[in-house]
């Protein structure tokens, strides 16, 4: 694959991979919208109660062994098939555990109308389990447009189907219901649309061989999704369903920015980055540049989230919702930090380091857990704080192994990324303390002049990343006025 190739499907497949991500995520989060309007915050605090024993089953599901997957070199169909019933019986096993302790599960949270929701909605990983090998595939190939087009459906007839439930009064199972369609309709289509079909063969070596790589990216896996959902699972235990809900409604917007561009770099750039390990001039170069585009892009959304939050929530989830704001805004700081973290983790999966990329996350976890409990005593909000304070660290812990491999630590990051912090911040005081109805109008003001005053900011800084992108986009629509010209 020559240096020119690989670029233009870098630069393809992160467009095609964030099209699919903020279709999906942003079509699933309008329709949560419109869900959370017709249903209590109580009630879909009981989703968010047990969206950590998804996230997890995500993990141990999606994590170890399709990553594998991606970083092998020789892959063969006994591999793909040997992974797909690897996971499927990891699917039933998760499905068979999370039944028969769903009782245990809901005694912790003191909520027994969470064995029926735990049961039920546990169906959708069993589903899920049976498209991992298929999305892996297309992964490998970088071909984001065919899942672009399997998800956007799947969302849209899920979608559709929750709120027609949700408008009916099914409550928090129209959320359920949601989520097991959904997982129905991405494996049905991905087995219509794919080429590739598990055949009746397992390998015990092959497994062993995947297992080396493909165990420690799910330790580390599992001890981030730990990190990053102790703060849901204590929240939990120590407030109501509905404190958890106004906490899950916060998580949803920070997330679907932050947590789907960490999605897209880990989808598109740790295969880019695998592809190239074997040349570490241009990996670096990649790394680098990946970490520009990235600060470039996540700084200004995630802080004009914190503009925005406000009448955002007035707007759209109606005032019973206003407790949601304060964690939003500090939610949106701290996870500035994920997709950054990626680009530093994906280096070292890349090189085939996830030994060091388990460490790294291992030493995470007593850190969150000692800022839970230092700041649960004092309420919701002080550990949303702690949250973001934690997230600093966390920095600064994931740039320590590229800086001792690559020569390129936290330090000269922040340095490099320095004058897109200068611009973003001159876009918060510029837009931040103004108000004009509170809703509609403060959105699309604000919006405007954050993105003028960010975008000649970085104009008169000489941010690469600007430029490059500027680069881009002329060069498409020269491209493209070429070809209708012909």
């Amino acid at each position: 694959m020559t240096t020119k190739t690989l670029k233009e499907r870098t630069i393809s497949g992160l467009i095609w991979n964030a099209v699919e991500r903020f279709m999906v995520q942003g079509g699933q989060f309008i329709i949560r919208i419109m869900i959370a309007r017709m249903i209590t915050p109580s009630e879909y605090g009981l989703v968010g109660m047990v969206a950590v024993f998804l996230v997890l089953s995500d993990v141990i599901i999606n994590g170890g062994f399709s990553q594998a997957l991606i970083q092998k070199k020789d892959r063969t169909d006994l591999d793909y098939s040997t992974v797909f019933y690897i996971n499927f019986s990891l699917g039933m096993l998760i499905y068979v555990l999370l039944y028969y302790f769903a009782p245990e599960i809901s005694h912790f949270y003191k909520d027994e109308r969470l064995i029926d929701v735990i049961r039920l909605i546990s169906v959708s990983i069993v589903i899920k389990s049976l498209s991992v090998v298929q999305i892996a595939k297309l992964s490998i190939e970088l071909n984001f447009r065919l899942k672009t087009l399997v998800n956007f459906w799947a969302v849209l007839i899920s979608g559709v189907f929750a709120i027609y439930l949700a408008y009916n009064g099914y409550g928090v199972y129209s959320l359920v219901y949601q989520a097991i369609s959904y997982s129905a309709i991405v494996t049905v289509l991905m087995f219509i649309v794919s080429k590739w079909r598990p055949k009746l063969e397992f390998s015990i070596s092959r497994t062993k061989e995947l297992f080396n790589f493909g165990s420690k990216v799910f330790l580390a896996g599992l001890a981030g999704v730990l990190s990053d959902n102790s703060y849901s699972i204590l929240i939990g235990r120590l407030f109501t369903s509905k404190e958890v809900g106004f906490y899950a409604q916060g998580r949803n917007l920070p997330d679907l920015l932050s947590v789907n561009l960490f999605n897209v770099l880990q989808g598109v750039l740790f295969p880019v980055m695998a592809a190239a390990q074997d040349d570490r001039a241009r990996l670096l170069k990649i790394y680098k540049k990946s970490l520009d585009m990235t600060a470039f892009i996540v700084l200004p959304c995630m802080v004009g989230l914190v503009v925005i939050a406000e009448p955002f929530v007035r707007l759209f989830l109606t005032d019973k919702w206003l407790p949601s704001v304060f964690i939003i805004q500090w939610l949106a700081l701290s996870r500035m930090i994920i997709p950054l973290g990626a680009i530093n983790a994906n280096l070292l999966n890349a090189i085939g380091r996830s030994d060091l990329y388990l460490k790294i996350d291992l030493i995470k976890l007593p850190l969150t857990i000692l800022g839970l409990f230092i700041s649960a005593p004092f309420g919701l909000k002080y550990m949303v704080i702690s949250n973001f304070i934690i997230s600093i660290f966390y920095f600064f812990i994931n740039a320590y192994y590229p800086g001792k491999l690559f020569g390129y630590g936290a330090f000269r990051q922040l340095k490099d990324m320095s004058l897109v912090f200068i611009a973003t911040l001159s876009m918060f005081l510029a837009t931040y303390f103004f108000t004009i109805d509170g809703g509609f109008i403060d959105i699309i003001t604000k919006f405007f002049i954050g993105a003028l005053v960010y975008l000649v900011l970085c104009a008169v800084l000489k941010v690469n990343a600007f430029w490059e992108v500027l680069a881009y986009a002329k060069g498409k629509i020269i491209k493209n006025k070429q070809a209708g010209g012909l």
